[in-house]
């Protein structure tokens, strides 16, 4: 059985290319889509702008006393992509010969994320819930 390699650089730049223009437009779509999202704005009845002001510093501050900020490092994809299965023909004297796509190497990405960030959040919303604050549709 031979093995053979065949790299075409031309065609999987090209490949590329179609790929991020189809991620690009799908990005583009997911935030068109996105800017219809319904808006919410804090209200309570007999609290002022000032008053609101106040009231969420100090949720914050008790929610990061509770829950500080906790980065961690996440690695995300990365390792070696095959780009296709082999293609083999098979001879009259029943050899085969096989040509395989040169495996890419995608390198990881790294991020780093607030694991905290989330419940953070929600405590500060239930502690502007629990003084009386409404969430409404924004006007």
């Amino acid at each position: 059985m031979t093995i053979k390699y065949s790299t075409n650089i031309k065609s999987l730049m090209a490949q590329r290319r179609k790929s991020a223009v189809v991620i690009g437009i799908g990005f583009v779509a997911l935030m068109l889509t996105l800017g219809g999202c319904q808006r919410y704005e804090w209200t309570h009845p007999t609290r002022s702008l000032s008053d609101f002001g106040r009231d969420k510093l100090n949720c914050e501050r008790q929610a990061s006393r509770n829950y500080p900020v906790h980065p961690v490092t996440v690695v995300e994809g990365g390792g070696y992509v095959y780009r296709s299965s082999p293609f083999c023909r098979r001879y009259h004297r029943g050899f085969d010969s096989c040509f395989f796509d040169e495996p890419i190497y995608v390198p990881p990405t790294y991020s780093t994320r607030d694991m905290n960030e989330t419940p953070r959040n929600q405590m500060v919303e239930s502690c502007l819930f629990s003084k009386g604050y409404q969430l409404v549709p924004a006007k």
